[in-house]
């Protein structure tokens, strides 16, 4: 026996599916009216409903679609007393999509592949002489990563921008991936986690980090007429300066840290070697050559004593996000550039001009 035309309709559009069962509407049936609430009566199916709506269940997708939070996951079943919302076919608006963005094929061949996207940095200034914008070539460790970059596998296209706002390269600018790596980080003894403070645990948990490129001596300081510190632990109650924003993992790593002893960030350099001087501080912690240059501005090089034997050496290095989606590829990238920087002997010319010409300025 042939079917209905309507039945046939709905089986080719895919609409007469097991579950939803189909009942001619009953001859009398009140039409509703799109854009006005409906109240489900006994015996009301979807298809019924789109049919007194729009004259077609065709719509049935469209009133489901409407009602799915209230129907739930299976249309067989409409709850008599429910209350739908019949939505106005005519009531479409235009798209907001870009359409520009499409790319359609228009052959048959193999298309070229993707152009590699911009490998992307970001570094902050005002710490010569390893990162800052009015030195040459943006200071040691800008021009290191600018070479190590132009000799990297693969010739990467790449970027180099500073941005001022130290605090926020970490978080949101490399997390969010609107850059890939930020210069430049000092690298924390992750396998004493424990003892690190909040932000080296971060760096720790967060950050993928490329080969070293420059090596740090952090020294520590103590005037000439004090006992010699024998280990770290004879530092233990005293009071100990760093200047603000300097990491302090190096010192959570030996235990230095309060109560163990007492501490205090001077806002400069030279503010902590003036307090070291005057009694205020018993020891100061620095790099060495960026204690050089402030023990010599505050004309204390016959009373402050390195005490070279508790030195540490800190490691810099490019971070990226670990969960950049392309940090081991980046990574590999950058590290076989530095690979042959070093191999070439070129990273020790720029170190070296870079460092000379520092000292120089801050005689």
């Amino acid at each position: 026996m042939k079917l209905p035309n309507l039945f046939s309709a709905l089986a080719v559009t895919g609409l007469l599916t097991a579950g939803v069962t189909f009942s001619p509407a009953p001859t009398m049936a009140q039409s509703i009216q799109c854009g006005e609430p409906y109240v489900i009566a006994r015996g009301d199916s979807l298809n019924q409903i789109a049919l007194r709506a729009y004259g077609g269940a065709v719509s049935f997708q469209v009133i489901y679609s409407a009602n799915s939070a209230a129907i739930g996951p299976n249309p067989s079943f409409i709850q008599e007393g429910a209350t739908l919302n019949i939505p106005c076919l005519e009531d479409v608006s235009p798209s907001t999509a870009n359409t520009s963005v499409l790319r359609r094929a228009a052959t048959t061949k193999a298309l070229p592949p993707p152009k590699p996207r911009q490998i992307r940095f970001v570094v902050g200034t005002d710490w010569a002489p390893f990162t800052n914008e009015d030195q040459a070539q943006g200071g040691m460790i800008t021009e290191v990563t600018n070479v190590a970059m132009s000799l990297a596998d693969g010739k990467p296209s790449y970027k180099i921008d500073f941005i001022n706002d130290w605090g926020a390269h970490l978080q949101p600018l490399i997390s969010d991936h609107a850059y890939d790596f930020s210069l430049v980080w000092f690298k924390p003894n992750c396998a004493v986690i424990d003892k690190l403070s909040d932000d080296s645990k971060f760096r720790c948990n967060n950050l993928d980090w490329s080969q070293p490129m420059f090596e740090q001596i952090i020294g520590y300081y103590t005037r000439v007429d004090q006992p010699r510190p024998a280990t770290h632990r004879d530092l233990f109650g005293l009071h100990i300066c760093r200047p603000s924003g300097y990491s302090t993992f190096m010192m959570e790593e030996v235990d230095l840290v309060e109560p163990n002893i007492q501490f205090t960030r001077e806002g400069t350099t030279t503010g902590c070697f003036e307090g070291l001087v005057s009694g205020k501080y018993d020891a100061v912690v620095l790099a060495a050559d960026v204690a050089e240059g402030a023990i010599a501005r505050v004309g204390a090089k016959d009373k402050v004593k390195f005490q070279d034997h508790l030195s540490q050496v800190a490691t810099m290095h490019a971070v990226i996000a670990k969960t950049n989606p392309n940090a081991k590829a980046y990574i590999a990238t950058l590290d076989s550039g530095i690979t042959k920087l070093k191999e070439s002997g070129e990273w020790f010319r720029i170190v070296t001009r870079q460092l000379a010409e520092h000292r120089a300025k801050t005689k």
